[in-house]
């Protein structure tokens, strides 16, 4: 399983629209092939962050998602919103007994 974990910094007083931009994104990803999670999340003690949480079935299924235009537009459409890009961290899980 592959974990990405995707950290989003507003501009101040711009979270709540790149928020609003989300809701195509989460809908058309989570019916994607290969997507196991795909959730949004909001810190509470931060005012400019956001994460993504995502988790795949295997590397292709990422690699395809970063090609889907729902993915590219939603990039396109935050641009003017982010404080800086995006910190993104992509993890290989395996699944252990305890």
């Amino acid at each position: 399983m592959i974990i990405v974990l995707a950290k989003v910094t507003s501009k101040d007083g711009m979270k709540d629209k790149i928020v609003g931009e989300t809701g195509t994104l989460i809908e058309a990803t989570r019916a994607e092939e290969g997507c196991i999670e795909y959730n949004l999340y909001e810190p509470i003690d931060s005012e400019n962050i956001l994460l993504f949480v995502e988790k795949w079935e295997g590397k292709e299924f990422l690699e395809a998602h970063v090609q889907q235009d729902h993915f590219i537009k939603f990039g396109s459409a935050i641009g003017d919103y982010l404080a800086k890009d995006l910190e993104i961290s992509v993890y290989s899980s395996e699944e252990i007994e305890l």
